[in-house]
């Protein structure tokens, strides 16, 4: 939808200067003001297309927020019910906006991704309470210490992310934001009487913690999407590939694959290392299976001659 936005703009933009450049060697008067009246319902139209682009950035923006899984950061979102209905508020509130920019589009596939994004709530909302979920259950195996749980939920958690984030991101707007908020994050984590009581080995053991866990919240598919892009440059088959294919691409992805720093995407999940995995295979493959046989018995041809004329 706002890749459609920004075409039909810049097309108004195109008609706007072309209109301008009729107008200026116009001697006609009754030209003129029809040449001004267009431009004046293109002016009107641009504004209106600028103003359904801020909303939907603004949209898109809430809806980012709102799938932060940390506590507070929304408050209520506590079950997967909660976050369904921290991500139709946004929607909601924009609804009135939303339905007239997919019809100024004149498109039906405008109307489509807000009905598809709808139905993916529920999916969002299960990804982000199961991480919540994982979290709570690795920390309870860590320490039973109900005090020292809620600060790490509730303190050091959302500083570790929001910083973590900052450093991410490339974009002007979102860094200051998101530095804004691992500022008012970090303060209320000095606040915290738990934060200086903490000698610095254990301090920077949960922090290490932390970053782990807030490095496995995954957002967006753009990893998924750049793996695809990755083997779509290697393997260049128009017809795709078949399901055999698939899973032993995806075997090698997450076993074999690594980070500058020597560690694959499966040992990141669980937390230790694998066999080197064609190491393994070659170990574990046995012998190598016979050619097969084709189906039709193959016949010699005995040799012969032809008769050649004298």
């Amino acid at each position: 939808m706002g890749s459609a936005l920004g075409r039909q703009l810049g097309q108004l933009k195109k008609q706007h200067d072309k209109l301008q450049k009729q107008l200026k060697p116009c001697a006609d008067e009754a030209k003129q003001q029809s040449l001004k009246a267009l431009i004046e319902e293109n002016t009107a139209q641009q504004q209106r297309l600028c103003e359904y682009q801020r909303t939907y950035h603004h949209t898109l923006r809430k809806s980012a927020k709102s799938s932060i899984p940390l506590p507070g950061i929304p408050s209520n979102g506590g079950s997967v019910k909660g976050w369904r209905v921290i991500w139709l508020r946004p929607c909601r509130r924009s609804q009135s906006w939303l339905n007239p920019m997919a019809r100024s589009l004149r498109k039906e596939s405008a109307q489509k991704v807000i009905e598809t994004f709808q139905s993916q709530i529920d999916s969002f909302a299960q990804g982000i309470e199961a991480w919540r979920q994982w979290v709570t259950v690795a920390l309870q195996a860590e320490t039973q210490d109900s005090e020292l749980q809620n600060w790490l939920l509730s303190a050091l958690l959302p500083w570790v992310y929001w910083l973590r984030q900052a450093d991410k991101t490339r974009q002007p707007a979102l860094k200051k934001r998101y530095q804004e908020a691992a500022s008012f994050a970090y303060d209320l984590l000095f606040e915290h009487p738990l934060t200086l009581s903490l000698d610095a080995a254990k301090l920077e053991q949960w922090v290490l913690w932390s970053q782990e866990f807030c490095a496995k919240y995954q957002r967006t598919s753009s990893a998924v999407e750049g793996r695809n892009a990755y083997l779509e440059k290697l393997h260049c088959a128009g017809r795709g590939f078949s399901a055999q294919s698939l899973k032993a691409l995806t075997i090698i992805h997450n076993f074999d694959l690594k980070r500058p720093d020597g560690s694959t995407p499966a040992q990141r999940l669980f937390g230790h290392p694998f066999p080197d995995l064609f190491e393994w295979l070659l170990k574990n493959a046995g012998d190598l299976l016979m050619p097969r046989k084709s189906s039709k018995a193959q016949k010699t041809k005995p040799l012969y001659t032809k008769a050649v004329p004298a």
